[in-house]
């Protein structure tokens, strides 16, 4: 069936919130030589450790200096800045969701996705107030659900729907930011929320039921694993960049693939490293980064996911056009 989603009129809405405030910049040492003159990567991420997870331990293990470069990196609040910061020349790498490198090609801005590098499908969910008795999917038919308009968690949603064969169209949708559903679900104006981390735990702890994720069911008592969503973290490179200095990116590339090592082989380490330095409590980044699968595999299951985040995109009126998966991609390059 035609896919019908909550539409949005900009591409504003955020698809993974922030988990502090602030930002910070730091550098390696060494540094790559291009025309024999110094060059220093300016890397924007995010206070998220689904989004720089990489950055961060590459950063603090000295990964980037072991490729001999010299990075400058930056955490901020958002992605928002993307598209500026590359268009100015203030960003050389930018981290960000599979969202924004589709909201970015579609803008024409020059950054495309060098190396894929978690998979945060598992913590976009859906989530029941307390109290709400849900035993089967058809229980959810007519509820209203808080939800930001265009938000990819809406994908799991309508992939729920059509695995389980319950009316879509039946749901009452409030646009709320994440804070917003959090206060909506507490005083139950709405049954429903859809909403990603770090607002998943934050709702678990006040009393809400996480129904489903993009990855993982929990209706029925169980859990059984689905495919409802992948939502891929990405590291990108400024075009002109990329053009002038192809050997850093590679270098940079290969810092972040042994990060990610880093993190599967040493995860409470990882999440300690991270949480300090995005301030959040080292259990909560612990909790967070055990639901995503950090890969910098170019799989299957990322090309698909950029085409069925395009074509959301598009419908729900976020992009006037689907860019060319080719146009904002520079595929193997831990291999050149």
């Amino acid at each position: 069936m035609k896919k019908r989603w909550l539409l949005s009129g900009v591409a504003a809405a955020l698809l993974l919130s922030a988990c502090g405030g602030g930002s910070t910049a730091s550098s390696g040492s060494e540094s790559e030589e291009a025309s024999s003159e110094a060059i220093t990567i300016k890397a924007y991420g995010e206070l998220d450790p689904q989004v720089s997870a990489q950055q961060i331990i590459a950063e603090d293990q000295g990964f980037f200096e072991e490729q001999g470069l010299t990075v400058e990196n930056n955490l901020m609040t958002g992605p928002d800045q993307n598209a500026s910061l590359v268009s100015s020349g203030e960003a050389d790498v930018i981290f960000g969701s599979i969202y924004n490198n589709i909201s970015v090609a579609a803008n024409d801005v020059d950054a495309p996705i060098f190396l894929p590098l978690a998979n945060a499908g598992n913590t976009q969910a859906i989530i029941a107030r307390e109290g709400l008795e849900v035993n089967e999917p058809a229980d959810l038919e007519g509820l209203k659900i808080g939800a930001t308009s265009g938000s990819g968690v809406l994908i799991a949603l309508q992939s729920f729907a059509e695995d389980t064969g319950i009316d879509y169209d039946s749901f009452e949708f409030v646009n709320l930011q994440a804070a917003d559903q959090m206060t909506a679900l507490e005083r139950g104006d709405v049954d429903l929320i859809a909403v990603w981390e770090p607002w998943v735990s934050n709702a678990e702890s006040s009393g809400g039921t996480v129904l489903f994720t993009g990855k993982k069911s929990y209706l029925g008592g169980g859990e059984t694993d689905v495919d409802y969503l992948n939502f891929f973290m990405t590291a990108s490179v400024a075009g002109k960049f990329y053009e002038e200095h192809p050997e850093a990116v590679v270098g940079f590339a290969k810092a972040l693939d042994q990060a990610t090592d880093f993190i599967n082989e040493n995860i409470e380490e990882a999440a300690a490293i991270v949480a300090e330095k995005i301030n959040i409590p080292e259990d909560e980044c612990l909790a967070i980064m055990l639901k995503n699968d950090y890969s910098t595999e170019w799989s299957d299951a990322f090309i698909n996911s950029a085409e069925s985040m395009s074509e959301f995109m598009l419908e729900t009126d976020s992009i006037d056009e689907i860019p060319d998966f080719s146009s904002y991609t520079i595929e193997d390059i831990l291999s050149k």
